[in-house]
């Protein structure tokens, strides 16, 4: 074992390598919003309108935080295939490195929500209100969960929540995961060596951040009402999960949105611990790390991770792709009234906007805001 975290950097470690440096970005950019954001109801929006249009390098610090969250699900998803490939669940000693790794993307979830959530703009609101309707179809608790979120939300208790709760609980997993182990090597060599090999990707996410940007200058610059459509966000990976909620009505929507995928969840975290390989698969695996495969077996596996991957990210592009992620303001600006950045104060209200407890009429405003409405 003690060969496998050698000084060595190895091919098959680069994605998870490269994970590791996105999240330590997603801190830095996230360290520098915190001085700028308000979570007062009236505040949050225009906060972030200075922040973007008036603080030097806000605009690229703010976009940067949303990109390296688009990139890091895909990053962990190529990582996640490449070790299913390799059969890591099959070998005894690494199942809490499985299972932490699994469980990792449910604070990840929660920290793309929560971010979407907090800059209070049209498009936050609207999760915001998706939320507790998903919430309602979980079996016993969901009527009451449903109530609880909407009576206990406020921006502040969001904030905690992106900036303390989940990041607290998302890096002890990942020292659960393999920083423990990282120390050994020495973590910032080992941040060092991945930072140089991972160059232009680093690069093509500042590229990203300065071109593709969240648009927050109405009511001077107002965007079309479906700007947005083919931009990736970070926000597509939880669409997937609401999509039933537009498409299907009764008893069919928990089963695909909530037991399908969770049981699926269980399933592939628990692997190693009933899937139980030989014990000799740590010496092979040492002796693969430090004697190269053939070119034949690595033009195969690396074929089998490109299909899997492109599978996997048509999926995500084929439910998500005409979400206008960037247009809300083109309906919601403030030239049309109290639109954009200044959300009704009756959002709690289901009384005064009996459509939030329509799903399928949200889901539909949502992804065809010019059709329905």
């Amino acid at each position: 074992m003690e060969n496998i975290f050698s000084e060595k950097i190895h091919w098959r470690h680069f994605f998870g390598g490269f994970s590791f440096l996105i999240i330590i970005l997603q801190i830095l950019t996230g360290i520098f919003l915190i001085f700028f954001y308000d979570p007062a109801i009236d505040n949050a929006y225009k906060s972030v309108q200075y922040l973007t249009n008036n603080v030097t390098g806000g605009s690229l610090m703010r976009n940067m935080h949303r990109w390296t969250a688009f990139f890091l699900f895909l990053a962990v998803l190529i990582h996640t295939i490449r070790c299913i490939l390799r059969l890591d669940f099959m070998a005894q000693s690494k199942r809490v490195l499985w299972l932490t790794g699994v469980l990792l993307l449910l604070p990840t979830f929660m920290l793309i929500v929560t971010g979407l959530i907090l800059p209070w703009e049209w498009k936050g609101y609207w999760f915001m209100e998706i939320i507790p309707n998903y919430s309602e179809f979980i079996p016993l608790i969901g009527h009451k969960l449903k109530s609880f979120f909407i009576e206990s939300f406020t921006l502040p208790r969001y904030q905690v929540l992106h900036i303390l709760v989940l990041p607290i609980i998302f890096l002890i997993l990942i020292n659960y995961h393999f920083l423990d182990k990282l120390r050994k090597r020495g973590v910032f060599k080992y941040i060092y060596k991945h930072a140089l090999i991972s160059l232009p990707l680093l690069i093509a996410i500042v590229v990203l951040a300065k071109y593709i940007t969240i648009p927050s200058e109405d009511p001077e610059v107002i965007p079309m009402p479906l700007e947005g459509e083919y931009i990736p966000a970070p926000e597509w990976y939880f669409l997937i999960l609401l999509l039933p909620l537009m498409y299907f009505k009764g008893s069919l929507i928990p089963v695909l949105s909530i037991y399908v995928p969770l049981l699926f969840f269980i399933a592939f975290a628990f692997l190693p611990y009933y899937l139980k390989g030989k014990a000799v698969r740590e010496e092979t695996e040492a002796v693969e790390y430090n004697n190269p495969a053939p070119l034949k077996k690595i033009f195969i596996r690396g074929s089998l991770v490109v299909i899997i991957f492109a599978m996997c990210t048509s999926l995500i592009y084929l439910g998500a792709y005409n979400s206008p992620t960037l247009g809300c303001n083109g309906c919601h600006h403030l030239k049309s009234g109290f639109r954009m950045g200044i959300v009704p104060r009756q959002f709690k209200d289901r009384n005064v906007l009996p459509n939030l407890d329509d799903n399928q009429w949200m889901m539909g405003h949502w992804f065809y805001p010019t059709e329905i409405y």
